[in-house]
């Protein structure tokens, strides 16, 4: 699939969500989308999508739809993220984050996972620490 991105210059992606196969779909104007393909390495212990996986992409989604719109931070850093599971997550994912509000040091974003039917699985929200360019 084709990424859309209003920055230049930063990694499509961390080389975690490459190592579990998270697309960004896109990240653009302070919105994300992402897209989990399902393995079974990635279940839990019932088959169904582990905890850690769904609270990884709920926070490549905030970050990336805050990085959307801070193409001059040189990265960032998660300061506290609050997860909500709501239901049993089963098979591939789409996340989408949304960026709430964006300061000059710390910003703060929201995030859900739907399944292919549609069900939100989790809802989250996290604060974002922003690391500026040194300045020489």
């Amino acid at each position: 699939m084709t990424q859309k991105r209003s920055t230049e210059g930063w990694l499509p992606s961390p080389p975690f969500q490459h190592h579990l196969g998270i697309e960004t779909i896109e990240a653009v104007d302070g919105k994300s989308q992402l897209k989990f393909t399902f393995k079974a390495e990635y279940g839990n212990r019932k088959g169904d999508v582990h905890g850690g996986v769904l609270a990884t992409l709920a926070d490549l989604a905030m970050s990336q739809a805050i990085r959307s719109l801070t193409p001059d931070i040189a990265g960032m850093s998660t300061i506290n993220m609050t997860v909500n599971y709501l239901d049993v997550a089963s098979g591939d994912l789409i996340a989408r984050g949304r960026s709430v509000k964006v300061g000059r040091t710390i910003a703060v974003g929201e995030a859900t996972c739907e399944d292919t039917h549609g069900r939100v699985v989790i809802q989250a929200t996290g604060a974002f620490r922003m690391i500026r360019p040194k300045k020489s």
